[in-house]
C-alpha cells in the first residue's frame, strides 16, 4: 500500500467521545492514530455523519472533523481549522473587546488596535 498522508500518524489508542450536531449526547470511540492534520477512529457503530466533533478528557480539547474515508466501523478524518457554520446565535455583529496576554485589543471593523487606556 502506498502511503498518501502528508504527515506520519502517531499510534495513541486513546478513548475519546464524538458529538454529532443533531444527536444529543456524546458517543464513545477509540482514536487509533493521530497527527496534526487528522486521525483514524474506530467506533462500535457505523458513522453516518460527514462532520462531527471529537473530544478528549471531558471536552478539554476538541477537534472539528470531516470524514475522509470509511471502512466498516473505522474512519479517517481530517481536522477542520474552524467550524463551517453561520455566525453564533449570540453574535450581535458589534465590535467586541478581546483580552489577550494582559492587553486589551479592540476590534474596529476588520482591524485590531491596542487600547491601553481601558
Amino acid at each position: 500500500m502506498i502511503e498518501r498522508r502528508a504527515m506520519k500518524r502517531i499510534p495513541i489508542n486513546r478513548a475519546a467521545r464524538l458529538s454529532f450536531g443533531e444527536i444529543h449526547g456524546t458517543h464513545p470511540c477509540l482514536v487509533r492514530d493521530i497527527n496534526a492534520l487528522g486521525a483514524r477512529i474506530s467506533t462500535p457503530y457505523y458513522i453516518f455523519a460527514d462532520e462531527f466533533v471529537l473530544s478528549f478528557d471531558g471536552h478539554s480539547g476538541i477537534f472539528y472533523c470531516r470524514v475522509v474515508w470509511k471502512k466498516g466501523t473505522l474512519c479517517g478524518v481530517s481536522f477542520l481549522l474552524r467550524r463551517r457554520s453561520p455566525k453564533a446565535a449570540n453574535d450581535s455583529g458589534a465590535p467586541a473587546d478581546v483580552v489577550r496576554l494582559d492587553r486589551r485589543l479592540v476590534c474596529r471593523g476588520a482591524v485590531f488596535s491596542s487600547d491601553v487606556s481601558a
